[in-house]
């Protein structure tokens, strides 16, 4: 069993779970703590995200989690461990995000998650050596467009990086999503610039495509 202290720097929605993912406050490498329960297809529940004293895991905690010794084996989320859940989770301390990108930077690519469109296909991804799923981003002229569905509404990104527009991107960031509920279908401006935590998915199984996720916008 390992024990790693991460900077907690997403929890976005998934499914009715959450999808987790922070810094290791030693190397600034990514992790995503992900649940050994199959049913939950590597989301983490909400109980799973309570200290001892019964409050919540919150964004920017340093938290020491204990790691199960089972690697998880994700073809296009290398960064996916599995954790104990025997054990709490542990709230060591709170940070900055001006801390985060002070002590490690941006994750600085010219492209993100290896091309400019909004999806990759699952084999090109399991193809390339270096592949990641999470990372760290500055964007700019960030706007948030709502489509309504018959039962649902569901929410993209569109915004400027490094030079390059991007559309159509998903958005995983509960609060933000929470926040354009209300609105009917339409594009809306959020904020001029924006330090952003993209996720890469797990495939969809329709189509194999990994879809880029603003999983957490600061």
């Amino acid at each position: 069993m390992e024990i790693r202290k991460l900077i907690i720097l997403a929890a976005s929605a998934k499914y009715s779970n959450f999808c987790v993912a922070g810094v290791d406050i030693d190397t600034g490498a990514w992790i995503r703590p992900i649940s050994e329960k199959t049913e939950l297809e590597e989301a983490v529940p909400l109980e799973d995200l309570k200290y001892p004293d019964g409050s919540r895991v919150e964004l920017l905690d340093v938290v020491e989690i204990k790691f199960s010794d089972r690697s998880a084996n994700n073809p296009i989320q290398p960064e996916n461990f599995f954790y104990n859940a025997k054990y709490f989770w542990q709230k060591v301390g709170r940070v900055t995000l001006q801390e985060v990108i002070d002590g490690r930077g941006f994750d600085l690519r010219d492209k993100i998650f290896f091309s400019d469109e909004r999806s990759i296909f699952g084999a090109d991804v399991e193809k390339i050596s270096d592949r990641e799923s999470l990372l760290l981003l500055p964007v700019e002229n960030l706007f948030i467009a709502v489509e309504e569905e018959k039962d649902h509404k569901k929410f993209f990104a569109d915004f400027d990086y490094r030079g390059k527009k991007f559309f159509r991107f998903s958005v995983g960031d509960i609060v933000v999503r929470k926040k354009f509920e209300a609105n009917g279908a339409g594009k809306y401006f959020l904020k001029n610039k924006a330090a952003v935590v993209f996720s890469l998915t797990n495939p969809f199984r329709a189509n194999y495509q990994c879809y880029k996720m603003l999983a957490q916008i600061f």
